[in-house]
């Protein structure tokens, strides 16, 4: 009966000795839905838009001081649950690309067409390489990129109010006022 007592106390230190590293690990992580870009400079290169089917570089899409650029495909439901929210501050004039992700042209059309078009304009990367050089690892991913294509913040998950007044409109507000 005693080795037994002597077992479980093992197991159970060994247990909680587990539990607090792997909680220490995340913690120390920059895990969550908000996250900072190593990528520093959006990825200069040539691109085709998805309604025009127009190819021109990326450099060219960064004439504003401050603009968004939202990554998201038509099979991401928490792309589908931001979209209403990139509307609303499209209309305020807020200037937002989009990054179509990993998408057939079809779908992604069919998405817009259903939901309307938030965008001034929409890349298409079907096979996701710009993405994989922008640093994406999911979606939704929305990037704030100012004039000279430098990423300011990138934030992972669904765009809401919260995360907007957070970490996007302080920019569009200097811009509106300066």
């Amino acid at each position: 009966m005693l080795l037994s007592k002597h077992k479980i106390a093992i197991f159970v230190t060994l247990l909680s000795t587990f539990i607090a590293v792997l909680l220490w690990g995340v913690h120390s992580q920059r895990i969550g839905p908000q996250t900072q870009s190593t990528v520093t400079n959006f990825p200069e290169r040539e691109i085709v838009t998805l309604l025009e089917q127009q190819a021109f570089t990326s450099k060219a899409l960064f004439s504003e001081p401050y603009q968004i650029v939202n990554v998201w495909a038509s099979w991401c439901g928490y792309c589908r649950a931001e979209h209403g929210f990139l509307h609303q501050i499209a209309k305020e004039g807020v200037p937002i690309i989009g990054l179509n992700y990993r998408d057939r042209r079809s779908a992604a059309l069919n998405y817009l067409g259903q939901l309307g078009n938030p965008y001034k304009v929409v890349m298409y990367d079907p096979d996701g390489r710009l993405a994989i050089d922008l640093g994406v690892i999911g979606t939704p991913e929305t990037y704030l990129v100012n004039r000279a294509g430098n990423i300011v913040y990138k934030f992972s998950g669904a765009l809401d109010q919260r995360a907007w007044q957070r970490h996007f409109a302080n920019y569009f507000a200097l811009k509106e006022e300066g």
